[in-house]
């Protein structure tokens, strides 16, 4: 024990932090003298030298050994990696791919898991504009090549679909949606374009060819009179819903169609067999739904208000 420690305190004395860089010739004069002066008189520091100058040389030796790379060799490199940099065409076309596929893979389970969160009478009533739209070209009568009545009644079902979209009332996945990072604008985006996407449709791919092609209406007529004014109150639909609740939405949506069709029902229920005279606010009241630009920029106003508010509305019930 007395041997160790007397040994420990004698190389505390000496440079050993500096032997390597002796060994190295990077030391400089001064400091090259003192490591000089000390080795002639402590062998313990001379043996460390020595294995230094042993590891220093065999380095050497594998470094003469060791062939030089290529003139090239760098050059070639940098080049391939600025071949590696620019993906070719196909890689790029293959990166779209796979970002497209993805898109629409994560799309997909959006939509299916709403699909099977929204009510089912949501997809079933719009289709009784469908044997209403046949009676219009099949079937004698008062209803008979008269579209007006049809545009009416789908534009009013497609409105109260809207209206159960989303809402702590009718929405059975609400709990959920709060404690989840899902956005509430994209639920209820997704469900816009599964229920508003069907009834759409519905009216355009199978309603719209039955009349057009027994020459009941014009695709303009249809764009202008049947189209815009379904697409105007399912947006206000949307956003009484998001705004108050459902019931709100139906109540104000049925009154709002209820005045266009107010004279048709005083007739019936005073059994004439006259029409009953229009008023001016009336008649300005139904030239306000076949202006066809206007519903539309209406429409898209409702539907963005309504995201807004449904941002601000669920950040303060959590």
């Amino acid at each position: 024990m007395t041997l160790h420690h007397e040994q420990h305190f004698s190389r505390s004395m000496c440079p050993v932090d500096q032997l390597e860089w002796f060994v190295n010739r990077t030391l400089s004069d001064e400091q090259r003298g003192e490591v000089e002066a000390h080795l002639a008189q402590c062998a313990a520091c001379q043996a460390e030298v020595s294995e230094w100058a042993e590891l220093r040389q065999s380095m050497l030796n594998v470094g003469t050994s060791t062939p030089e790379p290529r003139a090239d060799l760098f050059p070639l490199i940098e080049q391939r990696l600025d071949q590696l940099a620019v993906p070719a065409p196909w890689s790029r076309l293959q990166r779209v791919f796979q970002v497209c596929w993805f898109v629409l893979s994560v799309g997909a389970e959006l939509f299916r898991a709403q699909a099977r969160l929204l009510r089912r009478d949501l997809f079933w009533m719009p289709l009784f504009i469908v044997p209403l739209a046949a009676s219009i070209v099949y079937l004698p009568g008062i209803w008979q090549r008269v579209p007006g009545p049809a545009a009416l009644l789908a534009a009013l079902l497609t409105a109260l679909g809207m209206a159960f979209l989303y809402g702590q009332q009718v929405d059975p996945a609400r709990e959920i949606a709060l404690v989840t990072q899902t956005s509430p604008r994209l639920v209820l985006g997704i469900r816009c374009c599964l229920v508003f996407g069907y009834d759409l449709l519905l009216n355009c791919g199978l309603v719209l060819p039955i009349l057009a092609s027994q020459g009941i209406v014009t695709p303009a007529w249809f764009l202008t009179n049947w189209l815009a004014p379904l697409c105007c109150l399912s947006a206000i639909a949307l956003l009484l819903s998001v705004l108050a609740n459902a019931s709100v939405a139906v109540f104000v949506c049925t009154f709002l169609w209820g005045l266009r069709v107010l004279n048709s029902v005083l007739a019936l229920a005073l059994n004439s067999l006259q029409p009953l005279p229009v008023t001016p606010w009336q008649q300005a009241y139904e030239h306000f739904w076949h202006q066809g630009p206007l519903l539309f920029i209406l429409a898209i106003l409702a539907v963005g208000l309504a995201f807004i508010a449904l941002e601000r509305k669920e950040r303060f019930a959590q």
